[in-house]
C-alpha cells in the first residue's frame, strides 16, 4: 500500500512538472490588465481582459493610428473653436487658439506625449471629413484590428457627458490597437519621447516645450529587468480612474506591451505597470524556435536520379518570446505545409514549403522550408527497340527529304529546259 501511495505522488508530480501554468502577478491594483508580446500578440498574463471599461485618453492611440494612416506629417491643420469647446471639464490641453495652424506631426506630439484633448478634435475634423465620420472610422478600424468590444464616441476619451457612458473598450482591445500602432514608425518615434517642442505658429511667436505624461520615463520607475521604456499612452477620468498602456524593451530586443485599466491612484498606475512588465521580463525570454538550416521534414521527389527522399531545412533562424518554463515546448505545435508534385530537377535552397509555429492558437512565427541539396533528374537510357524505332524513323525521314530534294531539282531542270525551248521557237519564228 505504501508503494502505491508513493507511485501516485510521483505520478502527480510528473503531471505538475509537465503542465504549463500561467502564474499571475500578485497584487495588481486594477480593474483589468493584460501583458502581451508586442511582436506576436501572445498573451503572457491577463485579468478581466475582456471587461468593458472606460479607456479615457488611451483612446488617443486609435486617433493617432487613423491620423498617421490618412495624413502627411507635414500637412497643415487648422484649430477650430469646436475643437477647443470639446476639451471637456478638466480635460488636458495645451492652449491652442481658434484659427491656429500646426503641422500634423506637431499635433501628434501634443496628442500622444502631452495628451492634449483639443488636438484629437483638430485631427478628427481635418481627416473626418466630419468629427462624426471620424468617430465611425475609429470603430471600423478598431474592429479590423480585432478590437471587437470597443465603442468610441469621441477621439479623446472624455466620458463625463451622457454619451461618454457608451465610450468603452477593454484591456485586450487596447493591447491589439497598441500592438498595431507600434508597427507605425511615426507612432513609435512619437510615444518614446520624454518631452516635445511645439514650434512657433501663426498665433504663438515662440516655441515651447512640454513633458510627457508617462512617468515611466523618469528614474523612479527604472527597472533592472528592462533597459528602455518605448511608450505608450496614459489616461485618466473620474469614471475611468487611472489607465496606462505601456511598453518596454530589454537588451535582447524583447518588447512587451502592458495595459492597466482602473487603477485607484496616480502613482500606482506607473508602479503597477512596472511590476507587470517586470513579471514578463523575469519569466519570458527570446528563444530560438528553429535554427537556420536545421532539419524540419523530408519529402519524396519524383524523377530523382538517386535517393528520392529529400530533407527540407529551415531557410533562416526563427526566434520568438517564450516562457522560461521548459515544459512550454510540449504545447508548441508545428504546421508543416509542402508544395505538391515535387519533382526533379531541384536546386539546393529552392523553397519547397513552410512551417508555422503556434502556441494556443497564436502564431509565433513562420519560416520557409528549402531543399538541403541538389536533386538531379533521372535520365533513362533508350531500349534497343526504342533505338531501332528511332533509327527507322530517321531513315524514313532521310529518304523522304532526299525524294523531295530530287523532285525540286527535277522541277528546276524541267523549267529551265522549257524556257530554252520557248526561246528557241520564238527565235525561228522571227
Amino acid at each position: 500500500m505504501k508503494k502505491f501511495f508513493i507511485g501516485v505522488i510521483l505520478f502527480a508530480n510528473l503531471i505538475i512538472s509537465t503542465t504549463i501554468v500561467k502564474a499571475e502577478p500578485l497584487n495588481i491594483d486594477a480593474k483589468a490588465y493584460i501583458l502581451i508580446d508586442s511582436k506576436t500578440g501572445q498573451v503572457i498574463s491577463e485579468y478581466n481582459a475582456d471587461q468593458k471599461l472606460y479607456p479615457a485618453s488611451t483612446t488617443k492611440i486609435m486617433t493617432a493610428i487613423l491620423g498617421i494612416e490618412n495624413a502627411d506629417p507635414e500637412q497643415i491643420m487648422t484649430v477650430s473653436q469646436y475643437a477647443i469647446d470639446n476639451i471637456g471639464p478638466g480635460g488636458m490641453n495645451i492652449g491652442l487658439l481658434n484659427g491656429e495652424q500646426l503641422k500634423f506631426k506637431d499635433l501628434l506630439n501634443a496628442l500622444l506625449v502631452r495628451s492634449a484633448n483639443e488636438t484629437a478634435y483638430v485631427i478628427a475634423e481635418n481627416i473626418g471629413p466630419t468629427p462624426e465620420a471620424f468617430f465611425k472610422k475609429m470603430n471600423e478600424r478598431a474592429k479590423e484590428l480585432g478590437a471587437t468590444n470597443t465603442n468610441f464616441v469621441n477621439p479623446c476619451g472624455m466620458d463625463t457627458d451622457e454619451a461618454g457612458k457608451n465610450h468603452l473598450s477593454t484591456a485586450r482591445d487596447l493591447s491589439l490597437m497598441a500592438k498595431h500602432a507600434m508597427t507605425l514608425p511615426l507612432f513609435r518615434e512619437t510615444v518614446k519621447k520624454e518631452s516635445f517642442t511645439i514650434p512657433p505658429t501663426n498665433m504663438h511667436s515662440e516655441a515651447y516645450t512640454l513633458p510627457s505624461t508617462n512617468k515611466l520615463f523618469y528614474g523612479k520607475y527604472n527597472s533592472e529587468y528592462y533597459s528602455e521604456v518605448t511608450g505608450i499612452k496614459t489616461g485618466f477620468t473620474s469614471r475611468a480612474a487611472y489607465n496606462l498602456v505601456a511598453s518596454a524593451k530589454n537588451e535582447d530586443g524583447m518588447e512587451l506591451i502592458s495595459v492597466i485599466l482602473g487603477c485607484s491612484y496616480y502613482d500606482g498606475v506607473f508602479q503597477e505597470s512596472k511590476e507587470l512588465l517586470e513579471y514578463g521580463f523575469k519569466n519570458y525570454s527570446i528563444q530560438t524556435l528553429v535554427a537556420a538550416n536545421s532539419f524540419v521534414s523530408n519529402v519524396p521527389v519524383a524523377d530523382a536520379s538517386y535517393n528520392s527522399n529529400l530533407d527540407v531545412v529551415a531557410a533562416e533562424e526563427l526566434k520568438c518570446v517564450l516562457s522560461n518554463d521548459p515544459g512550454i515546448w510540449d504545447v508548441i505545435t508545428e504546421d508543416v505545409k509542402m508544395n505538391t508534385n515535387i519533382s526533379a530537377p531541384i536546386k539546393k535552397g529552392a523553397v519547397l514549403g513552410s512551417v508555422e509555429y503556434k502556441l494556443e492558437g497564436v502564431t509565433l512565427g513562420k519560416v520557409d522550408l528549402v531543399a538541403s541539396r541538389d536533386v538531379e533528374k533521372l535520365v533513362i537510357p533508350p531500349t534497343p527497340a526504342q533505338i531501332a524505332i528511332s533509327d527507322f524513323n530517321a531513315s524514313i525521314f532521310s529518304k523522304v527529304l532526299a525524294s523531295l530534294f530530287a523532285i525540286l531539282v527535277a522541277f528546276l531542270v524541267l523549267r529551265m529546259t522549257l524556257k530554252r525551248i520557248s526561246r528557241y521557237r520564238r527565235y525561228h519564228k522571227s
